[in-house]
């Protein structure tokens, strides 16, 4: 797969398994798409060798002999050298102190077995997605720290908007300039726009209104509307002067009108450029229309050489925020049908019997499996099964209709709706709903022996959380009731307290 991937080698992951069947299909399928695989059988081993070579990231299983994965991971994140290498464990352990347990260790994911390739390979890219984030972070802070060690007011910047309005009124008071604004720029599909973010004024001598200092003014603007300096700043990315701001024509950044008004004169365009990017777009202006000199244009592009470096730097670290929540979001989704995982499941109905048992409030469940789908699988082949599993899936998911409601895939064929705030009524009728919804989905299954089309048997369960009970035993008790509906005929519904709808 993709020749162009293994014309050169991408980065370096470490499997370490004592597997050989597992070992095996990694490495083929990881070498397929360009990385250099490493192997290491034993937690000895790696701890003795892991140094001549270091990996950019660990596909780890926890069931080793002699150190068991959580071991080996422990002691790679005492290590200076290894601490920040990625740690993804692979298992066929799926409980979810388990999981909890590696996450305590220090590893980033966890993968259940059986897992799906693509699955694994979406985790390892963000992985080291978010490592490449992090290393090109710590390369612009060091950067950012040498140059930050210039100006001190703006090192203690703690935002963008701070920064500017510190670099808009340092450069004002060092330059003796009457004004500053900034220019942030926002590109949305094929339009290009400025917002206007914060006015500065020296107001020296009080020949400025003090009211001008710092406003905050948000003005939209596009170059299919508005030509001129910031236009020019734009295209050229080079600094210019312009020796009577008032006679600039359709000029938007420090309008005619306020030029008049003011008596403002010489003005002075920046962009801040990074990578032939322009991030920001800096505007000076003074009742003198003298050209600032050769030593002031310097000190002006150095301090928005500093302000490129922090912006790039925060947008470094949204990317990072971004990446996370990103990975977040994929580690609690079934990969096939898109709505939660088991792992999900667990978490969620954990966290909802701890509130709803404080408040005393109902809890209700629905477990459903499609009746005889193995028929179907073995019928039309596994393709057209997830096919069928992504429709019911769907049909589910449109009645989860309050926020805190969750749809998860539960096993194979196994759905589980949980509703909390929901009365055991309630549930019964929208197990019915979906009932229905799933049968008029006539999706043909000449195999099954209750209906010419894929139906659904569903178990209901409802409690108010207690200390007397525990969340275990209402999972049985409510799969109890999915296979009395199974035992019932299918295509049915049993609720835990023996009422049934069929």
């Amino acid at each position: 797969m993709n020749q162009e991937k293994n014309s050169i080698l991408r980065e370096t992951i470490l499997i370490i398994n004592h597997n050989p069947n597992s070992l095996k299909r990694l490495t083929h399928l990881l070498t397929l798409q360009g990385y250099k695989v490493k192997i290491a059988i034993s937690g000895k081993e790696v701890i003795e060798t892991i140094h001549l070579d270091l990996p950019d990231l660990i596909l780890l299983e926890i069931k080793m002999p002699e150190m068991d994965g959580y071991q080996i991971c422990e002691c790679l994140k005492k290590n200076q050298l290894t601490s920040n290498i990625p740690v993804i464990f692979i298992s066929a352990l799926d409980g979810v102190m388990d999981k909890i347990k590696a996450f305590s260790v220090g590893g980033v994911d966890y993968i259940s077995k059986p897992f799906e390739l693509i699955e694994i390979l979406a985790r390892i890219e963000n992985q080291l997605r978010l490592r490449s984030l992090q290393q090109q972070l710590q390369q612009q802070n060091s950067r950012l720290q040498l140059l930050l060690n210039a100006t001190h007011a703006i090192s203690e910047a703690s935002d963008f908007e701070s920064a500017l309005e510190v670099i808009l009124a340092e450069i004002c008071q060092t330059m003796s300039w009457d004004f500053g604004e900034a220019w942030v720029p926002n590109l949305e599909g094929t339009m290009l726009k400025f917002t206007r973010g914060w006015y500065a004024s020296n107001s020296k001598n009080g020949k400025l209104p003090p009211t001008l200092k710092f406003r905050q003014l948000h003005q939209v603007i596009t170059f299919r509307e508005q030509s001129g300096l910031l236009e020019r700043l734009w295209n050229s990315q080079q600094a210019e002067w312009v020796e009577d701001i008032s006679q600039e024509k359709d000029s938007i950044c420090i309008s005619s009108q306020m030029a008049k008004e003011f008596g403002i004169k010489g003005a002075l365009g920046i962009p801040i450029i990074e990578e032939n990017q322009v991030l920001t777009i800096l505007v000076f202006a003074d009742r003198d229309s003298r050209k600032p000199g050769k030593n002031s244009m310097e000190l002006v592009n150095a301090v928005a050489t500093q302000l490129g470096g922090f912006i790039q730097r925060k947008k470094a670290e949204l990317a990072l925020k971004k990446a996370h929540q990103d990975l977040k979001i994929m580690a609690s989704l079934d990969s096939l049908t898109l709505v939660a995982n088991r792992g999900k499941f667990d978490e969620y109905f954990q966290q909802q019997w701890e509130q709803l048992r404080l408040k005393k409030q109902h809890l209700s469940l629905i477990l459903g499996d499609v009746d005889y789908f193995k028929n179907y699988n073995d019928y039309y082949g596994h393709p057209e099964g997830d096919s069928c599993l992504k429709k019911v899936a769907q049909a589910i998911s449109k009645f989860a209709s309050l926020p805190t409601d969750l749809v998860a895939r539960y096993g194979g064929e196994e759905f589980a709706i949980l509703l909390p705030n929901t009365t055991l009524e309630e549930a019964l009728k929208k197990a019915e709903l979906i009932r229905r919804e799933v049968k008029n989905l006539k999706i043909p299954h000449p195999c099954s022996q209750v209906s010419s089309y894929i139906t659904l048997s569903l178990g209901v369960g409802n409690v108010i959380p207690s200390l007397d009970l525990s969340p275990e035993i209402f999972l049985i008790s409510t799969d109890k009731a999915l296979y009395q509906a199974k035992k019932q005929g299918r295509d049915c519904i049993v609720a835990q307290v023996k009422k049934s709808i069929c």
